[in-house]
This record gives structure tokens, sequence and C-alpha cells, in this order.
């Protein structure tokens, strides 16, 4: 059975509370994401991410992950020849509640 419209908002809302160190999000938006792409063009290898974002006890702030720094393999940047979208590809990192992580 496919999770209700409420369900989803609640567990996109708990997911954005735990990455964001317990700040609330204001309001959920429904997107709708483009088709997996059946062909990517590499950009390059990417070395870091920087982002803007408020987090709960630090306030609005960029934070910037470096990857590869513990002799991880680095994601490639990607592009959809079609849609002309970003997508990033592989690399030895995870996304945890204290961020990203190589």
């Amino acid at each position: 059975m496919n999770p209700g419209r409420d369900e989803l908002e609640r567990e996109g809302r708990a997911e954005y509370e735990a990455l964001h160190w317990g700040h609330r999000t204001r309001r959920v938006r429904n997107v709708r994401v483009s088709p997996a792409p059946k062909s990517l063009v590499k950009l390059g290898t990417l070395e870091a991410v920087t982002y803007s974002t408020r987090k709960k006890g630090d306030g609005f702030n960029d934070y910037e992950h470096a990857f590869g720094e513990e002799g991880g393999q680095k994601p490639v940047l990607a592009v959809d020849p079609k849609t002309r979208r970003l997508h990033i590809v592989g690399g030895d990192y995870t996304v945890e509640d204290r961020g990203i992580v190589d």
C-alpha cells in the first residue's frame, strides 16, 4: 500500500527536523521529480558541496563539505543532456542527522 499524502508530509517534516538539528520547517511543498535520466554526461569530479540553511542552535549559515577527505571515493557531477539537470553520482559519503559524512 502506498503511503498517503499526510503520512508523506509527516515523514518529510521529521526528516527535515532531524537534518536541521531540531529546527522546524514552516511549510512542506510537493514537487514533481523528473524521471531518471537515460544517459548522463560527466562534467567532472565533485570536490565539495556548499549550501546555505538554518539549523537549530546554529542559525543561518553556509555549510561546506569536501569529498574524499578520509580517502573515500569522490562523487562525479554529471548532467542529463535532455533536461540539463545536474546529478551527483557515486562517492563514498552518507547523509546523516549530523550532516554529510565522508
